[in-house]
């Protein structure tokens, strides 16, 4: 498994109804963590055929070292316990290592921090080094 260097891009993809509607909703609550402002970029989808405008289904957060990675996954689960119907948020590495986070596995947020650990060492060990 790879490292994480100080600069990656993480993509996070919302699924479900309304998928967009909330992707835009977890975008702005991912920018209210502090260690998370400013690293958070919506991406935008081309229309499918007969809808109007592209949509933002996709976020890309820049993380680096200092836990942002865990920051980032509690969050996400935070969010997602706030919710009051069944999204999943996907969030992949560029060299295909993801966590996949939905409503259920969300409400137990120290067993997908393990699973963060498992995935993203690196990045935990840094947090735990600040």
């Amino acid at each position: 498994m790879s490292e994480l260097s100080d600069a990656v891009d993480l993509q996070v993809v919302v699924e479900g109804a309304e998928a967009a509607l909330h992707a835009v909703e977890l975008f702005n609550w991912l920018g209210s963590e502090d260690e998370l402002r400013g690293r958070v970029r919506p991406q935008r989808r081309a229309p499918e055929p007969g809808e109007m405008g592209a949509s933002v289904e996709l976020l890309t957060v820049a993380v680096g070292s200092g836990g942002a990675v865990a920051v980032l996954i509690q969050s996400v689960c935070t969010w997602l316990t706030s919710r009051r119907t069944d999204v999943k948020v996907t969030v992949t590495a560029a060299d295909g290592r993801r966590i996949e986070v939905d409503i259920r596995r969300a409400a137990d947020p120290a067993a997908v921090l393990r699973e963060v650990a498992e995935q993203f060492p690196a990045a935990v060990e840094r947090q735990s080094e600040s």
